[in-house]
């Protein structure tokens, strides 16, 4: 039976169980039937809803993402892309994102895949675009801003150091980041971080 429309009963269970799999076998270990052993969900009903394992792995995603990374609203441009960032780093590093690299590792076979590695993408971009435009309607931004590339700046360190370099992003450099980005935007100068009082470092 569906829960509002968004998958079989047990839902939860089976997407816990498809991202436990993904940890300890990777993709290419993944199966259908390994997913209803773990989740105790028949193996009928998840063909019913997923009828392929690219299927099932990228709506385990989507449904990571949704209940990890909604869009914040702190009602500052700074406070948002702060708490976007963190989240981010968090989602990439320690949670259910840290598996992203090896699943997309695979776009290259199974066009579902291909699918996800753009739509995770175009929802970053979503992501940011919603925040500046908050950020527009409270005067906060001052001329336009290309979210795209704002976008791309503000995930490209947190993905490289989370799939490339395994190095964790501490809450203090997403704050640095934030500020070196906007230093950088057609920002209001309220919205513009303070400079350093005379005399006081950091």
């Amino acid at each position: 039976m569906a829960t509002a429309g968004r998958g079989p009963r047990g839902a939860a269970a089976i997407h816990a169980a498809v991202l436990d799999l993904l940890d300890t076998d990777g993709y290419a270990g993944l199966t259908i039937e390994g997913v209803a052993r773990r989740s105790g969900v028949n193996k009928s009903t998840l063909y019913r809803w997923w009828p392929s394992k690219p299927a099932l792995v990228a709506a385990t995603f989507r449904h990571a993402i949704a209940r990890d990374l909604p869009v914040p609203d702190t009602g500052t441009l700074r406070g948002d892309l702060v708490t976007l960032l963190r989240a981010k780093a968090a989602f990439l590093g320690a949670g259910p994102g840290r598996l992203a690299a090896d699943v997309l590792a695979h776009t290259g076979a199974d066009p579902e895949l291909a699918r996800l590695a753009d739509e995770l993408l175009g929802q970053h971009c979503a992501h940011v675009a919603e925040i500046t435009a908050r950020a527009r309607d409270r005067g906060e931004l001052s001329g336009p801003v290309d979210d795209l590339l704002l976008a791309d700046l503000l995930l490209g360190p947190v993905w490289l150091r989370a799939v490339v370099t395994h190095r964790p992003f501490p809450a203090a450099d997403a704050d640095a980041l934030v500020d070196t980005l906007l230093a950088g935007l057609p920002t209001a100068p309220a919205s513009r971080p303070s400079p350093p009082r005379a005399g006081h470092t950091r």
